[in-house]
């Protein structure tokens, strides 16, 4: 591990061992940038597969600049992963907490997700591998966060049932159920297309998704 040792820090940076960095360039933090890139990387290739010497690069910074934010690989990797599922977990959780019926909540819930599947495929890809892989990471992301999402939907569901709105079933394997539908669609785009047999098929599906899946639970 680089030994940083502060020297004079010149406008706009910082120097560590001798070296400058700065702490933004352009728009993009020094930190976020890193970020951006290994999260990239890390999603095509899996934590296996990708190299600091590869994020460094592409980042445009040195390894003593990463090892300043990042103790190490798997540091960075786990804090990707973190930054990936804790603003789509505090939603749902949002969601579920609102005093609206349950199948509303529900149908927010499927939306929410969905969402970030459009909006943030390396973040979702970069999930999705490392649970593919059974990373090491993914326990504790699992334990921290998944369990919020499950229980959050579960309790939706129960809340449904409860009142009339979803047909009676087992609530954990409803919760399963409704999870394993949209992470299919989200992740199986290819063989849907095939399937269906036009390019692109899984999109038009995926703009009645949500009411498909309330279909399925509704009385």
């Amino acid at each position: 591990m680089p030994n940083y040792n502060h020297m004079h820090n010149p406008p706009g940076g910082r120097v560590f061992s001798g070296e400058v960095i700065y702490l933004t360039v352009g728009k993009l933090s020094t930190k976020a940038r890193i970020e951006r890139v290994a999260t990239r990387q890390f999603a095509l290739y899996g934590f296996d597969g990708t190299s600091v010497r590869q994020i460094v690069t592409e980042a445009k910074v040195t390894k003593p600049v990463l090892y300043y934010y990042f103790k190490d690989k798997r540091d960075l990797y786990l804090s990707l992963l973190e930054q990936a599922i804790a603003p789509l977990c505090d939603e749902i959780e949002r969601i579920g907490g609102r005093r609206s019926p349950p199948h509303h909540r529900m149908e927010e819930v499927i939306a929410a997700f969905l969402q970030f599947f459009r909006e943030s495929p390396d973040q979702f890809q970069l999930l999705h591998r490392a649970v593919e892989r059974r990373e090491r990471e993914v326990q504790i992301i699992a334990e921290k966060y998944f369990r919020r999402i499950f229980d959050t939907i579960s309790q939706i569901l129960a809340d449904g049932i409860a009142s009339g709105g979803f047909k009676g079933m087992d609530v954990t394997q409803g919760t399963f159920t409704v999870i394993a539908i949209l992470i299919y669609f989200c992740t199986r785009a290819h063989v849907i297309d095939v399937i269906m047999g036009q390019r692109r098929a899984t999109d038009a599906l995926m703009g009645t998704l949500p009411r498909h899946i309330l279909g399925l639970l509704e009385a």
